[in-house]
């Protein structure tokens, strides 16, 4: 699965915090022409203390002008560290900003919103597998596009979400 193999929970870091599991789509919400970098993501992402036991990060970097390379690190107790690479590139659907995430191992895509709380606070939040049931096979971006736009309002469409907070860059 990726170069250093994580979890079957772990996409994007962000299984780790949720209790649902993430919906993983055939196809990304736009084409990766259409992202648009948010200079703000940049840089180094922590779900808690650095030294605590489950531990786990995300860092940001500019990949291109439309695409972000992400590297998920996380720590479990009595387990070796993890690392995961992502392509990630943004798509607006209903007002909301999505970023579409890719493992560079894997062929499908987890889309997520995020919105910073501040400019310390980056708040992830995933589309629910069940919500996304009465879509059935999904075969194009417009295609999801039009369902997630028509559905992001209802009540479950959306896990519960977890929050990041800004780290200093990483020691060399």
């Amino acid at each position: 699965m990726n170069l250093v193999r994580l979890p079957a929970w772990a996409p994007l870091l962000l299984c780790l915090a949720l209790t649902a599991c993430p919906y993983g789509a055939p196809v990304p919400l736009d084409s990766p022409e259409k992202g648009v970098l948010d200079e703000r993501l940049l840089g180094r992402w922590v779900q808690r203390a650095e030294k605590g036991p489950g531990f786990a990060e995300v860092e940001f970097r500019a990949f291109s002008e439309h695409e972000y390379l992400v590297t998920l690190r996380g720590r479990e107790p009595y387990k070796p560290d993890e690392e995961s690479f992502y392509r990630v590139f943004s798509s607006v659907v209903g007002g909301r900003t999505f970023l579409n995430c890719r493992d560079l191992s894997e062929d499908s895509f987890i889309p997520a919103v995020f919105e910073l709380k501040d400019p310390s606070v980056l708040q992830l939040t995933f589309i629910d597998d069940e919500a996304m049931k009465p879509a059935g096979k999904v075969k194009t971006s417009r295609e999801l596009r039009r369902f997630v736009e028509r559905h992001m309002g209802d009540k479950g469409f959306f896990e519960e979400g977890f929050a990041l907070e800004r780290a200093e860059p990483a020691k060399k």
